[in-house]
């Protein structure tokens, strides 16, 4: 779906996850402001109780409202997330665009994305489903992200940069322009990309290596 059509069929929100990552979701869905309700629940039980963000009920999972409530998977673990997207369906999951995010309409973005405050996606750049795009984080022009990857604060990724699935890229990590990154790669946070990264480990340093 292009960022210029991005809309969602359904009146009301629960966020999934109930930790940190939950609190940063709901306060860009607040902010959104195009919600009748929004809500939030776990799988754990003993954090269903309260408040995620003031105006943010947290409920137990079994009481979570009827099948037609949208869903976003607050969840920074790629993995995780992927695994509870698929228990709860495609369909249901939103995407939810702080409005301090800069989104080109020319971009195309998958369901159940998060793109924080202070995020860029720039022209032509495709994100798969499930990808969060974290505070500050540069995704330039051409950018092919995929799906449930998570680019961490400040990272940036060069133009025509592709990416695999599951990947993550650490807090203020820069991948250069062209490079390639195959799924389930971990890039460490300062990591300088300047060659591709074709097999699954943990990446890091300045040049980068595999460590892991």
């Amino acid at each position: 779906m292009s960022a210029s059509s991005i809309s969602s069929a359904f009146d009301s929100l629960m966020i999934f996850g109930a930790g940190g990552h939950g609190r940063v979701v709901a306060d860009a869905a607040l902010l959104e402001g195009s919600w009748a309700e929004i809500f939030a629940s776990d799988r754990n039980a003993s954090s269903c109780r309260g408040e995620l963000l003031p105006g943010v009920q947290l409920r137990q999972l079994d009481a979570s409202g009827p099948a037609n409530v949208g869903v976003h998977i607050a969840i920074g673990n790629n993995v995780a997330r992927q695994q509870e997207a698929a228990k709860c369906g495609l369909d249901r999951l939103v995407t939810v665009i702080h409005p301090a995010a800069t989104v080109s309409p020319f971009s195309d973005i998958g369901k159940g994305c998060f793109l924080a405050a202070g995020a860029i996606l720039g022209p032509a750049a495709r994100v798969g489903d499930g990808v969060i795009i974290n505070h500050g984080a540069v995704v330039d022009h051409d950018v092919e992200v995929g799906a449930f990857s998570h680019i961490a604060p400040n990272a940036a990724l060069g133009g025509h940069v592709k990416t695999g699935q599951r990947v993550l890229v650490g807090a203020g990590a820069v991948v250069m322009p062209l490079k390639v990154i195959g799924d389930d790669v971990t890039i460490g946070a300062g990591t300088v990309v300047n060659q591709d990264l074709l097999e699954p480990g943990v990446y890091a340093g300045i040049p980068v290596r595999k460590i892991q």
